[in-house]
């Protein structure tokens, strides 16, 4: 009955499951190919990165930041601001998911106790569309860049040489949207000065250092598992609770789903010349129906060409509510407020994004079509 009621909660869990048993069945995999298929090096990274960040989320130590930046009166603009850029700039590092769990819930609650709950609809629209964005810099921002990342062995220049220019246009674009945001006067409350528990921080940021140089490939996976795993015990072993468990089967689940696929005779040729020169066009779209995580891992083992399936999973990302699944953690936190108004969030968060989705189309018209020119030039 529990298991029932988790995968009726979870739709996208559900198909996953289906998906790898069902071709489990078709094409049997030994128990060998099912470890290999499990890229157990990217899963441990994910759950290594969640535990870490959410042992800065439960320090105080993102709250801490905005009490020492705001206190007194500042205007509307310049908080929706400071909400928004703190999800752009973070999802680089903590995911955009994290980014959105941290700083969704504050800026609600900042409003909330100022009385100016017409900021809360189009901020946390905003922060969700940052979030989305800016995470697409890193391969440590979201899920389907981590995968991109380790399925082609991409090196970190090579990454952000795709990425970089994309996210700086976005960032423009999010900032100019900000003068829509009402600038009027905003009473903070008085913030008590809590101490933080440094003695916890800064282990947790050096282990968040010995992650990122993993994903630089300067440490071993095996390296880093020896020294991260007891490390988080000691510090707080509940930590192991925060991980998004959901997301790691997740992508176990279609891991091994996509390996069966590949030995099943009809799908190992036509998906690929289907494919082949569409790459973007198909990831985005398809992104929009099933989130852009799964659809990564499903076109993947059919391309060679990263440039247009990174770009499109992530410009994919903006669109329906489920393009991006870290978007439903911005519009679950809004419905648990007591004045939420579903039909006028989902209204403004279809339109701020497909504005954006926009803008990032033309861009990449401009640069498949002139990509060439403008680097021969340079």
């Amino acid at each position: 009955m529990f298991l029932y009621q988790k995968l009726r909660q979870n739709p996208d869990l559900t198909v996953a499951l289906v998906f790898a048993l069902l071709t489990s069945f078709i094409a049997p995999p030994s128990l060998t190919e099912i470890g290999t298929r499990l890229n157990i090096p990217l899963l441990g990274l994910l759950l290594f990165l969640m535990c870490i960040v959410a042992g800065l989320r439960l320090s105080g130590f993102f709250a801490a930041i905005f009490q020492q930046l705001f206190k007194g009166n500042a205007s509307g603009r310049s908080l929706g601001r400071f909400f928004i850029f703190s999800c752009y700039f973070s999802s680089m590092f903590i995911t955009n998911d994290v980014a959105l769990i941290i700083f969704v819930p504050l800026a609600i609650m900042v409003f909330t106790e100022a009385r100016r709950i017409r900021l809360i609809v189009p901020t946390v629209c905003w922060q969700t569309i940052a979030a989305n964005l800016g995470s697409m810099l890193t391969p440590i921002g979201n899920p389907q860049n981590l995968f991109i990342y380790s399925h082609y062995g991409l090196e970190p220049l090579e990454f952000l040489a795709i990425t970089a220019p994309i996210v700086l246009l976005s960032g423009a674009a999010i900032y100019l949207a900000t003068y829509t945001l009402t600038d009027c006067d905003v009473h903070l409350p008085a913030a008590l000065e809590a101490r933080l528990p440094w003695q916890k921080i800064l282990p947790l940021l050096l282990l968040f250092s010995l992650c990122l140089l993993h994903v630089v490939h300067l440490l071993d996976f095996s390296l880093l598992a020896v020294i991260v795993v007891p490390a988080l015990a000691l510090l707080n072993y509940r930590l192991y609770k925060e991980a998004d468990y959901k997301l790691l089967l997740l992508f176990a689940l279609l891991f091994i789903g996509v390996g069966n696929l590949s030995h099943i005779e009809v799908f190992q040729s036509w998906p690929a010349k289907m494919l082949n020169g569409h790459e973007f066009w198909v990831s985005l779209l398809l992104s929009q129906l099933l989130s852009n995580v799964p659809a990564t891992v499903l076109l993947a083992n059919y391309t060679t060409a990263y440039t247009p399936l990174l770009l499109g999973v992530n410009i994919g990302g903006l669109g329906t509510i489920i393009a991006s699944m870290a978007s439903v953690i911005s519009f679950k936190a809004y419905l648990q407020t007591r004045f939420s108004k579903p039909g006028y969030y989902l209204l403004t968060f279809t339109g701020s994004n497909l504005a954006v989705l926009a803008l990032l189309l033309l861009y990449y018209h401009i640069y498949m079509t002139y990509g060439d020119m403008l680097a021969q030039l340079l």
